[in-house]
């Protein structure tokens, strides 16, 4: 599937996933052509196991997510001359400073995917980053970059959820998330938890998705595949491989495989489900009606 698939990854985690959006007859659909049909009790019932929906997903897509975009699993307004990754980093270290990370605070990222951000800030603060994920590939996985890029011993990583954290109240100087907080089923607990974990006068920052009347752009010509943007060759690929043109080539010749039996059905519904995650972004983003880039910083009461 991925070169950076670990190595129990299979398609049966695509079976996993599938199973929270399969209609009463059994499909599944990307497309929300059935959603009209799922009654109110099911969309309540897959709402109280949203962290399990969660942790199949990013079970199923990280490895994707990681070869694909890089270990940062976030987007990042352009700046002039520099390409996405460099872009991303620029954004990571103006992000710590509107968050006042400082070189030796303790500080916590929800929802740290791999740690691709948190390295960053590390990195070039030198502030100490516990990183919360509620996937075990994404903390193995964050744990061995981190090792390898020598910062173990400035970051960690903890296997849990973000709506119950696993942490004595104050114990934080800063908490922050990239993207994170819009896939929780209930933001008011997740705000509650970071206020409980945050010592006075810390501050709680986040960029997140939001529906906006003026978005940012073009943020979102990688995710729209517009390769043209491109400004070196490496980018290009990247962004080529998100292209119509790419996605046409590489459908038909996996349908081919599969109507041959060499593949399995089921690679056809991952690529569909990649698909329309990234469009949805995309098109969004050229709409104008959507930003994935709203920043919110607040203090907690108190003397630090």
């Amino acid at each position: 599937m991925a070169n950076l698939a670990p190595d129990d990854y299979s398609l049966d985690r695509m079976a996993t996933y599938a199973a929270h959006f399969t209609d009463v007859n059994g499909n599944f659909s990307t497309s929300g052509s059935f959603i009209g049909n799922v009654s109110e009790e099911s969309r309540l019932a897959r709402q109280t196991k949203a962290a399990k929906v969660a942790d199949d997903y990013y079970s199923l897509v990280s490895p994707l997510y990681e070869q694909g975009w890089g270990q940062r699993f976030h987007f990042a307004p352009l700046t002039p001359g520099l390409n996405i990754g460099d872009s991303m980093t620029a954004y990571e270290r103006e992000f710590a400073r509107m968050a006042g990370l400082k070189k030796g605070m303790r500080v916590l990222d929800m929802g740290c995917g791999v740690g691709g951000p948190a390295r960053t800030l590390a990195r070039s603060i030198g502030c100490e980053i516990v990183g919360v994920a509620n996937n075990a590939w994404l903390v193995e996985r964050g744990e061995a970059l981190t090792k390898e890029q020598g910062l173990d011993g400035l970051m960690s990583f903890v296997n849990s959820d973000f709506m119950n954290l696993p942490f004595e109240d104050a114990t934080f100087d800063a908490v922050y998330a990239f993207e994170a907080l819009c896939h929780a089923p209930d933001l008011n607990v997740v705000y509650k938890e970071a206020y409980r974990v945050l010592k006075p006068g810390g501050l709680f920052a986040f960029s997140d998705w939001a529906m906006t009347d003026n978005a940012p752009g073009p943020w979102y010509y990688g995710p729209a595949g517009d390769f043209w943007h491109a400004v070196d060759w490496k980018e290009f690929w990247q962004i080529f491989q998100m292209s119509p043109f790419f996605l046409f080539f590489a459908n038909s010749v996996y349908r081919i495989m599969v109507l041959f039996g060499v593949l399995p059905r089921e690679v056809l519904q991952l690529m569909d489900t990649m698909w329309f995650c990234c469009r949805s972004v995309a098109y969004g983003g050229k709409l104008d009606i959507f930003t994935p880039m709203y920043m919110l910083a607040s203090r907690k009461p108190g003397c630090k």
